[in-house]
């Protein structure tokens, strides 16, 4: 009988599992893209124009990308209010990680 480990590897917690549902949603994978190479902070209907979502969908997208620490979130105090968003540190960092994995799928998608 196999000992029981109460310690998973993190893509097998909660968190990990969180994350990569995360990247399977509509429309993920397209604003991370935008995002990634757009270098300065973009309102929220430059990016639905951009994407062509619907702003439910893309604000959901947005809570979603600022709960896992991938987006920040900044409100100016105008009249009428001005929010921009823009990757966080961390978010940047998934970059190479998603060409690593888009290079694999294409790789294999040759052989």
């Amino acid at each position: 009988m196999q000992p029981h480990h109460d310690h998973h590897p993190i893509c097998l917690q909660t968190q990990g599992r969180d994350f990569v549902q995360l990247l399977g949603k509509s429309h993920v994978l397209d604003m991370l893209y935008f995002l990634f190479n757009h270098h300065e902070a973009v309102r929220f209907n430059e990016l639905k124009r951009s994407i062509g979502i619907t702003a439910t969908t893309l604000s959901r997208r947005l809570d979603e990308f600022i709960q896992q620490g991938l987006v920040r979130r900044e409100v100016y105090a105008e009249v009428p209010a001005r929010v921009e968003y823009e990757l966080t540190p961390r978010g940047r960092t998934l970059g190479p990680v998603l060409e690593s994995v888009f290079g694999w799928v294409e790789q294999t998608q040759r052989a």
